[in-house]
């Protein structure tokens, strides 16, 4: 059976590493940040209210993953 060039559907396929790819990023973004987040209020507790508001960077790691998912939507 010989499968030719035209049957495979290389849009998936490329829409699919595109994602995997555009989700790299952000996760390891997010595991530095939760990581030295969890390092930094285990050497001063009584800061975690204040670095709280550190974690809005978690927010923009995750809105780089959203926006390579969303971009699979655009490509044809």
């Amino acid at each position: 059976m010989v499968i030719l060039a035209d049957a495979v559907n290389t849009t998936i396929i490329g829409k699919g590493i595109m994602i995997g790819a555009g989700f790299i990023g952000p996760a390891i973004g997010i595991g530095l940040i939760g990581g030295n987040y969890m390092a930094a209020v285990g050497r001063n507790p009584e800061a975690a209210k204040f670095l709280g508001q550190a974690l809005i960077f978690v927010a923009l790691a995750e809105l780089f993953g959203l926006l390579a998912f969303a971009s699979t939507f655009i490509v044809k």
